[in-house]
């Protein structure tokens, strides 16, 4: 019976905050914060959301959609209504403080206040008895140069000059703003909205209004990010992963931006059903996650780490990968590809093999096939749900992370499966040292002879299984040397597929794209470097070495700048494709590359001038040789 789930829904982002899953909370001032969706409002298991030096719950945003906008409220994160941006609309502010001084008069007056932030208005009516306000202010001088013009008007006639604007008056004495620090702490204790402290602030300033109009946008925005904070949800991507880590410090991932990682995947062509070998110990992990996220959980990624388990795994979880992506990633120890081979065979050997058979068992495959699934309780724990734990939240989440343990017993590889598709890979490679080089004519149809020994037949119709392949791509980015990781883990990358090598100086990369340039094998050792290059058998071809300059413009309306302070340097690109070690040689001989150059012309069209003029010169394109055939004749 067909299955009739379609396996694109499993691919397919959520377009709301699930539990569980991890975020990033943009900021108008440019920070990024990683949070994580908490079903319960308090819980040890997972660490709070930390904003500005006080923590907040996140269990009420589960379920919002991303690019929800969020206010930074005083306990709580606070959702806003679709179509909100992370700074405040200016209109909503000026509304406030013609409420603010409305309600100001009125209280004056002796009548009933009608504002509901009573706090914010009777620290507006005091700073009106000490000090005029920015709309008294501005009324009075408003009425003294009218009061003057009415007393010349009965002599001469004047023109009317109009009220230039601008800041030369201004002095930042801290006489300007009349609310005092403790009535602002004291709006901040009582939960005013910080909509109402920056129309209080706004209100209360005597050089508001004198101000010029890009002042007051620059004022009113500064306060808005101090009273007024707001974030957005944003969903976790390779993109915004890296932004958010370079922005955080950029030193931990080697200055890897996310222009260079989107070359990087590029170049190296990954795509689904591809197997890909990535060391990216200098990058926390990014490079990793980013390919297990655009394969989609088809192929497998081959992650190659240093230590007693990888030390990234934080950053890896926090892409909220499926069990389909997780199966395709696939963790495998240097030990595993630098050690050596012999010394992992008697290590095998050693531990695996069966004394009575002699033969080796892999005994953790053996302990997982034995789980079933669904698994039954246990008594003991039975007992324990029912009689012990009587809040179902808790059943709850118990049930859940004893699923999610049997989920990693079940799709986590063995030591030994790990080793057998590391050491199929380098087998495939020395099959194609064993058959050794084949001649010109001989190399069109590669494996169609059968009886060289150690010869691999690899043709069209051949079936390779599909463990035993080698890899289709190579990414490197680590901070140790990287000629001499490439050269390891060449054997490793199938021929005609590209390797990618990032790091974040090109020192190293220059060392490295000359070694492949100059790295040859001979087949005689004793012929060395008198071997003509072109029966040399290179390694690599389309070798290139490049860095990108990326800089974001603000585009405004009627006016456009580049931003000032931007990234130095996002690092440096080593490019190139393996050659066959069996075929990637050129075998012709110098007498034949020296023909085809004298039929083609030869190097920048040489022979092809030389040709031209001998014709000019037979068909008499000269006139003193047109004058002399014709005394001759």
């Amino acid at each position: 019976m067909s299955s009739t789930v379609d396996p694109n829904t499993f691919l397919d982002q959520p377009p709301n905050l699930r539990a569980n899953d991890y975020f990033l909370l943009h900021f108008a001032d440019n920070r990024q914060i990683f949070a994580q969706a908490v079903p319960y409002k308090r819980s040890k298991s997972f660490p709070p959301c930390k904003i500005n030096k006080r923590t907040y719950s996140t269990h009420n945003l589960i379920g919002l959609p991303y690019g929800t906008v969020l206010e930074v409220g005083r306990d709580e994160l606070i959702p806003l209504p679709e179509g909100e941006d992370l700074l405040p609309d200016e209109s909503d502010i000026t509304q406030m403080i013609e409420q603010q001084q409305q309600s100001t008069v009125t209280a004056a007056d002796g009548s009933k206040k009608n504002d509901s932030d009573a706090a914010a208005v009777d620290v507006a009516a005091k700073t009106d008895d000490d000090t005029p306000t920015s709309a008294t202010t501005a009324a009075k001088e408003e009425e003294e140069p009218a009061k003057d013009n009415d007393n010349e008007s009965n002599t001469e006639t004047t023109v009317p000059s109009k009220k230039i604007i601008d800041n030369r008056n201004l002095i930042d004495d801290n006489t300007s703003q009349t609310l005092t620090q403790t009535q602002v702490h004291t709006l901040l204790s009582t939960q005013t909205p910080g909509s109402t402290i920056v129309a209080a602030l706004i209100s209360n300033s005597s050089t508001f209004s004198s101000k010029t109009a890009f002042s007051q946008a620059k004022y009113v925005k500064r306060k808005q990010l101090k009273y007024q904070p707001r974030c957005r949800i944003v969903r976790i991507t390779p993109s915004t992963l890296c932004s958010a880590m370079h922005l955080r410090d950029a030193r931990k991932i080697c200055n890897l931006r996310e222009d260079t990682l989107g070359q990087v995947l590029s170049n190296a062509n990954i795509c689904a059903g591809q197997r890909v070998l990535v060391v990216d110990t200098a990058v926390q992990g990014i490079i990793t996650a980013s390919c297990v996220r655009r394969m989609g959980g088809y192929g497998s990624v081959l992650s190659l780490y240093c230590g007693q388990q990888p030390g990234y795994l934080d950053v890896v979880n926090r892409m909220n990968f499926t069990v389909m992506e997780k199966q395709a990633l696939k963790w495998i120890a240097f030990g595993e590809v630098f050690g050596d081979y012999d010394e992992k065979k008697r290590q095998t050997e050693r531990l695996l093999k069966d004394e009575e058979s002699g033969e080796i068992v892999d005994v953790e495959k053996r302990d997982r096939d034995l789980i079933e699934w669904p698994a039954s309780l246990q008594p003991h724990t039975r007992r324990y749900l029912t009689e012990d734990v009587k809040n179902e939240k808790k059943v709850s989440e118990f049930l859940s992370k004893r699923s999610a343990r049997f989920t990693r017993k079940l799709t986590r590889n063995t030591m030994l499966e790990l080793r057998e598709l590391v050491d199929g890979c380098r087998d495939v490679e020395e099959n194609y040292n064993a058959a050794g080089p084949t001649s010109s004519t001989a190399s069109a149809t590669v494996g169609e002879n059968k009886e060289d020994a150690g010869a691999m037949v690899i043709d069209d119709n051949t079936d390779i299984p599909q463990d035993v392949r080698q890899c289709d791509s190579l990414i490197i980015a680590t901070k140790y040397d990287p000629t001499a990781t490439l050269l390891r883990l060449l054997p490793y990358l199938a021929p005609s597929c590209p390797f990618v090598i990032y790091h974040e100086f090109l020192e190293p990369l220059l060392e490295t794209f000359r070694t492949l340039q100059n790295y040859y094998v001979v087949e005689n050792q004793e012929d060395g470097n008198e071997v003509p290059m072109m029966r040399r058998r290179n390694i690599a071809i389309n070798l290139r070495l490049t860095d990108t300059w990326f800089r974001e413009f603000q585009v405004l309306e009627g006016r456009t700048h580049p931003n000032m302070s931007i990234s130095q340097n996002g690092g440096y690109i080593l490019l190139g494709t393996k050659l066959c070690p069996k075929t990637g040689t050129n075998e012709m001989d110098e007498q034949k590359v020296r023909e085809i150059r004298a039929r083609v012309g030869g190097r920048r069209g040489t022979r092809r001038k030389n040709v031209s003029a001998k014709r000019k010169n037979e068909s008499g394109g000269g006139g003193k040789d047109n004058e002399k055939r014709a005394k001759e004749s």
